[in-house]
């Protein structure tokens, strides 16, 4: 296997452990039934999401600062100004978004980039295999604050102590997924930290 094999195969392997990275946390979410006829209004409003965070990454993703040496101070300065307001406008915009929706209430769930299992008593809702729901999680992040996807639900548990659904994102934006699986990675790592601590407080 040529050197350059061996690159790709290493970079497949862990684009599938991120994948593959599960965190249970506690987050803001709401995990609600969706009728077939609503999926394609959803799926819009996951689209037009995308397209607004897509936006305000490529106008914020530029410091220019590191065009220095072309620019005169002052002219940096200004547009690094502007740079900082199109961010305000860009997260007023996701809060106009959210206004009008369900507040959002901390529930456990075990997350990935793939989907997600909540527990019934979690959920409020006795699900069925096959059915819908329009998801929406806030997860700590600057740049993708509020994930939202369409999901279906895979398997229902029914075993004692774990009750519950597990759903797989069947409508979700590359972004959101991305974000998702820096989310989950972050915390596995703060995790193992936090472990090699062992502060012992005994």
């Amino acid at each position: 296997m040529s050197k350059e094999q061996q690159v790709k195969v290493t970079e497949s392997l862990e684009a599938d452990r991120r994948s593959s990275v599960r965190v249970k946390s506690r987050l803001p979410c709401s995990v609600e039934p969706l009728k077939k006829e609503e999926i394609p209004a959803r799926e819009a409003q996951i689209l037009d999401t995308a397209v607004m965070e897509s936006d305000g990454v490529m106008h914020d993703s530029v410091d220019w600062r590191d065009h220095a040496e072309d620019l005169s101070g002052e002219m940096v300065f200004v547009l690094n100004e502007v740079r900082a307001l199109r961010q305000q406008v860009t997260e007023i915009q996701r809060l106009m978004e959210r206004y009008n929706q369900t507040a959002l209430e901390r529930r456990w769930l075990e997350l990935n980039d793939q989907g997600l299992w909540i527990s019934a008593e979690e959920s409020g809702h006795d699900w069925t295999v096959g059915e819908f729901a329009f998801i929406r999680i806030q997860i700590p992040s600057m740049q993708t604050p509020e994930v939202l996807a369409v999901g279906r639900v895979l398997r229902v548990d029914n075993e004692e102590g774990r009750r519950g659904a597990a759903f797989e994102f069947c409508s979700i934006s590359q972004p959101h997924k991305g974000a998702i699986s820096r989310y989950a990675l972050r915390r596995e790592r703060q995790l193992a930290r936090m472990e090699r601590l062992d502060v012992g407080f005994e």
